[in-house]
């Protein structure tokens, strides 16, 4: 091709290229479920009979991923940005001495949109395959959340309202035909109680996320 190119140049005949163009595909929509394994564990600086751990979880969400691809490195860079639903509920019943009944029941409601915006590296492996990973910072949206405490008899003790920090978020994934995509994506820590001077919390979340590209 470069001779004939160089050729044409020479006697400056019309070139007519009929090597069919890439296309270029800046813009991917993508539909992405997932299974979250998801654990939480509070802590009160004060009492030490208020620290419940309640284990590990197995949930499901829905996320709707934006991929913008930058135009340079050969399509190899991408942001997303991807609004998500999450969920995690549970509770966890703890005998204690301080409380009326010797029973402390805790029951932990919460749920919100995630807005993880990442940066994403592909591998291209050949013309339909290709490996990436991606980094995120997200940022966490959630809606009457709370974690509510109760006596063995069912009286209300007293209650948390979820007020939630950011977070990170790393992911390695496989796309195929450039339709269909399976990632695995591991949270950071998330601060869950962050209005409370005596309380803290520790939230993490790995995901198995299937994806679909329809756009």
């Amino acid at each position: 091709m470069r001779f004939f190119t160089e050729y044409s140049k020479c006697h400056n005949n019309e070139l007519i290229n009929f090597e069919p163009k890439q296309k270029r595909d800046l813009f991917n929509l993508t539909i992405r479920p997932r299974i979250n394994s998801s654990s939480l564990t509070i802590q009160n600086s004060v009492s030490n009979s208020r620290n419940i751990d309640f284990e590990n979880k197995i949930g499901f969400g829905f996320g709707l991923e934006a991929e913008f691809i930058l135009p340079f490195n050969k399509n190899k860079w991408a942001i997303t940005i991807e609004p998500t639903y999450q969920s995690f509920k549970s509770e966890k019943t703890t005998n204690v001495n301080n409380v009326s009944g010797g029973v402390l029941i805790a029951n932990v409601d919460y749920s919100s949109i995630e807005v993880p915006v990442g940066l994403r590296h592909y591998f291209f492996l050949n013309n339909n395959s290709k490996i990436f990973i991606n980094a995120s910072y997200i940022f966490d949206i959630s809606s009457k959340s709370s974690i509510e405490f109760t006596r063995d008899d069912g009286s209300n003790l007293n209650s948390l309202e979820i007020e939630t920090r950011n977070n990170l978020a790393m992911g390695i994934g496989y796309k195929h035909n450039n339709k269909y995509s399976l990632e695995a994506r591991f949270q950071t820590n998330r601060e869950i109680l962050g209005n409370y001077s005596f309380w803290s919390s520790n939230y993490k979340t790995l995901s198995i996320i299937f994806g679909y590209s329809f756009f």
